[in-house]
């Protein structure tokens, strides 16, 4: 196989030569535009480091982006499910495309790593890592199993490495060019003889949803508990200038050993801020000083009150951190959004605000100490964690993290102080009730509440959300933040007792009617610019702008293309499966520039279908005349063999019947489409029957 692997890599060595990438200080397109590296490459999940999901070019721009036509499409195999939690709930990919200097990159979410020709759409090699979940929990007991959720994959220009989602306690870099994993970090969650030395008592999760960020010599990942399950969170920092022999140079922990440290909440207190809804929804205040807050409201903080020797429950952890972080290269400060509190909906036996879960933390990646923190739901009881990414802007000059948290809000932060700038929430973002949803700090009843509605002696409520008002990576161009909000709400049944581990709940529809809303946002102000409706569909996976377009995949299986300055709708697509991953842009080898789509390979099952693997599919400006109007919709099946559903056809009308027109592909494009696509499945099969695909076989 690897000889086939060289002989890839040798025609497109050859195709480089005879149609070269210009880099130079103006290189020029075959559409007379100008072309540099920033704009031919996707990077990092959220495009570059810092987060902020915007490609500078402007080939594909909002005046041609109406002639975007299918170029080619690859399908994910299908394949034998390795033995992984819901793998096949969860099969295709989740994380958005990278383009490095030609070659499309994407991890599936059954550990695989492919890296595919960004020009023509074929593979040039894919790698699966072995992982057993077996031997992993035999043994680690202390970790919990993996599990199929790849969110990212990054790549590293100066180590010439992608590196994906993390997988049982380990980093595991491939080299670009060939997929051999030429860096690894093994055993981040310790033994269990280190862990329990830590002062762990649960379970570790894992998994860490996205690739570590680097500073100089030094690794940052983060190594969380399982929601639920226990744990004891930490940051690390990797001394990685021999690649060969990276070592652990500091640990920040988020939360107290399992012996409790009554004094948890006040070590850092004078650097760190409370939101207080019942302070901003009176007042308007932004942030409430943790000295402000009573001691008492802050001593004893994650301490089980049923211990009679002051100890944590085994439970309590600060979940995994779902999101793109980041380190600013000129400070040398990491900004990171941690997990929930847990376990969730029921605190019954982790009383007080519960430091560091839910919150927005800065430290110094040298040394691992904290800088400042904001919590933004402390004592969190609905998984209203601070997801997805970060961001590092501007706000009137000076330097801000922009972050949304899945309680529904919008923090522009002080990157050097985390003094808030101003906060932002979606009008649209249905709140059933408010002041239960958010517990003041100032209030001791609040912060030893059992769950959200003990205090009324009631075990059900309803939740705004099925998992978080704002869920999905947001976009910033220099001038306007966009973001995207949800509603599907739920009740929520909650034991008076809980198992000793997990999350006990049980949730049910509601009547409320489901929608997402998209938002620009003036990022000096926070104030609203414009608002984009989607009706009857949830959102989430992110937004990308460039070119003066915001692109918005939908549950509803469409990509809105809507005007950055106005919100105006320029022209959208159809795919006739659920799209929840981020859309991003690069160019191929011959200086093209594309928009690589995500097709499946996930779902909220109230959305729509699971175990869709779905597509990477390549999108590219055409002649006006191969762009035919109508009101016809496009489905790409799941299985180049199966027909898409007339009802699964309908379904789509119905959801935007109130758009009259939509651009789609021409038949003839299309016709292509599906012999190139075939002709990929049989090379994927072959592929599959070399033995190279089959989980389990080395990397």
């Amino acid at each position: 196989m690897r000889q086939i692997q060289l002989f890839v890599l040798f025609i497109l060595l050859i195709a480089s030569i005879a149609f070269p990438l210009n880099f130079d200080d103006n290189p020029i397109t075959a559409s007379g535009q100008e072309l540099t590296r920033e704009m031919s490459n996707w990077d990092m999940i959220n495009y570059g480091q810092y987060g902020r999901s915007h490609n500078p070019q402007s080939i594909i721009n909002r005046d041609n982006a109406d002639n975007l036509e299918m170029k080619w499409i690859y399908p994910y195999p299908p394949t034998t499910y390795p033995t992984i939690g819901g793998a096949k709930t969860y099969a295709g990919s989740g994380s958005p495309v990278l383009i490095v200097d030609g070659i499309a990159y994407s991890a599936t979410n059954q550990r695989a790593l492919v890296a595919v020709d960004s020009a023509s759409g074929s593979l040039i090699w894919n790698n699966v890592v072995a992982y057993d979940n077996d031997i992993l929990q035999q043994t680690y007991p202390h970790v919990k199993g993996m599990l199929p959720h790849t969110h990212a994959v990054n790549y590293y220009d100066d180590k010439g490495i992608i590196i994906p989602s993390l997988q049982s306690c380990q980093v595991d870099g491939h080299d670009s060019l060939l997929g051999d994993v030429v860096f690894s970090v093994m055993e981040m969650c310790g033994t269990e003889e280190e862990a329990q030395a830590w002062g762990n008592q649960g379970y570790y999760a894992s998994i860490g949803t996205h690739p570590p960020q680097f500073y100089e010599d030094i690794m940052v990942v983060p190594v969380m508990g399982s929601s639920g399950n226990g744990g004891r969170s930490f940051i690390a920092g990797y001394d990685v200038s021999d690649m060969d022999n990276p070592k652990r140079i500091w640990q920040t922990f988020l939360m107290p050993p399992a012996e409790g440290d009554p004094d948890w909440a006040l070590h850092h207190c004078n650097i760190g801020y409370f939101f207080s809804f019942p302070e901003w929804l009176d007042t308007g205040r932004l942030g409430v000083p943790c000295n402000e807050v009573p001691e008492e409201n802050l001593k004893n903080d994650w301490i089980n009150p049923q211990s009679s020797r002051g100890m944590v429950h085994t439970a309590s952890s600060v979940a995994t951190v779902w999101g793109h972080y980041l380190i600013d290269q000129e400070t040398g400060l990491v900004y990171l959004g941690t997990g929930e509190s847990g376990p969730y909906p029921n605190a019954l036996r982790r009383p007080g605000v519960n430091l560091y879960g839910s919150a927005i933390v800065a430290l110094d990646a040298k040394t691992g100490e904290f800088v400042w923190w904001y919590q933004t739901v402390p004592h969190d009881m609905w998984d209203y964690d601070c997801a997805w990414n970060a961001i590092l802007g501007e706000v009137e000059g000076k330097k801000a993290i922009f972050k949304g948290c899945k309680n529904g809000f919008m923090y522009a932060l002080d990157a050097a102080t985390g003094e808030p700038f101003w906060i932002y929430h979606p009008p649209d973002a249905w709140l059933p009730q408010p002041g239960m949803s958010y517990p003041d700090p100032k209030n001791i009843d609040d912060l030893q509440r059992a769950w959200p509605t003990s205090h009324v002696g009631e075990t059900s409520f309803t939740s705004a959300n099925f998992a978080g008002i704002l869920e999905a990576d947001m976009a910033y161009d220099g001038e306007r933040l966009y973001l995207g909000s949800y509603n599907m709400p739920v009740t929520v049944v909650s034991p008076e007792y809980p198992e000793d581990f997990g999350n006990q709940l049980v949730m049910l529809p509601t009547s409320h009617p489901t929608n997402s809303s998209i938002y620009a946002l003036d990022t000096d102000t926070g104030e609203e610019l414009w608002r984009f409706f989607i009706d009857g569909a949830g959102f989430r996976g992110g937004l990308t702008v460039s070119g003066g377009v915001v692109y918005v995949p939908s549950g509803d299986g469409w990509l809105y293309l809507l005007n950055s300055e106005t919100g105006e709708l320029l022209s959208k697509r159809s795919f006739g499966i659920g799209l929840w991953t981020q859309a991003t842009l690069g160019a191929d080898s011959q200086g093209d520039m594309k928009v690589f789509v995500q097709t499946g390979g996930m779902s909220i099952a109230s959305w729509g279908q699971t175990g869709i693997p779905g597509a990477m599919i390549a999108l590219g400006l055409g002649d006006e005349s191969s762009v035919a109007i109508s009101e016809e919709v496009v489905v790409v099946p799941a299985d180049p063999a199966a027909p898409a559903a007339p009802s699964q056809v309908q379904e789509v009308v119905t959801e935007i019947e109130t758009i009259k027109t939509e651009t789609v592909i021409s038949p003839l494009s299309y016709l292509m489409v599906i012999i190139s696509f075939i002709i990929l499945a049989i090379s994927a099969t072959m592929f599959i029957t070399s033995g190279n695909w089959k989980f389990g076989a080395s990397g």
